[in-house]
């Protein structure tokens, strides 16, 4: 029970540090001048704006007509799609968009999953009989946040998954 609890604790201390090492979660506002400028002459006389993202774009192409540069939201296509596969499970990839509802949801499921798994898989070596139904459970939420995690890799690649700033690049 005790070389259980230790796996246990082991496992779940390298999940949070391996997530708890990025500033994702806090995303950082890019200010400049030229960007404060193209915010106060931008104005939409022609059509009414009915959401913020298209506010946003709106103010963006005003902001690279004026001064000739594109102003993002500070986030770039690669980092998301590295997350998305290597840290997806874990929601690291929402936490970078802006997502952080869907991240936290990501980040749960991908904790229990896991240690349901590794619980139920160390109770399987430590007695030598067959593998307990919550590891299965495990496997399949933690299989399940996974292959969610590749959707969103590919939404990523498609340009249909992005933050509400707009990639970068």
């Amino acid at each position: 029970m005790a070389k259980l609890l230790k796996l246990t604790a082991v496992a779940v201390l390298f999940m949070l540090l391996s997530t708890g090492i990025t500033n994702a979660a806090f995303p950082t506002v890019k200010e400049t001048k030229q960007a404060t400028t193209a915010t106060v002459t931008a104005t939409t006389t022609t059509q009414e704006v009915t959401t913020i993202k298209a506010a946003k774009r709106e103010l963006k192409a005003a902001a690279a007509g004026a001064k000739g540069k594109y102003f993002g939201g500070g986030k770039h296509k690669l980092a998301a799609v590295l997350f998305a596969v290597f840290l997806g499970v874990f929601g690291v990839h929402s936490f970078y968009m802006g997502q952080t509802g869907k991240g936290f949801v990501q980040l749960g499921l991908g904790v229990v999953g896991l240690g349901l798994y590794i619980a139920g898989y160390a109770s399987y070596l430590s007695s030598g009989g067959t593998l307990p139904a919550y590891a299965l459970i495990g496997f399949l939420i933690y299989f399940g946040v996974a292959i969610w995690a590749f959707v969103d890799f590919i939404r990523i690649l498609s340009g249909s998954l992005e933050p509400e700033e707009g990639f970068d690049d």
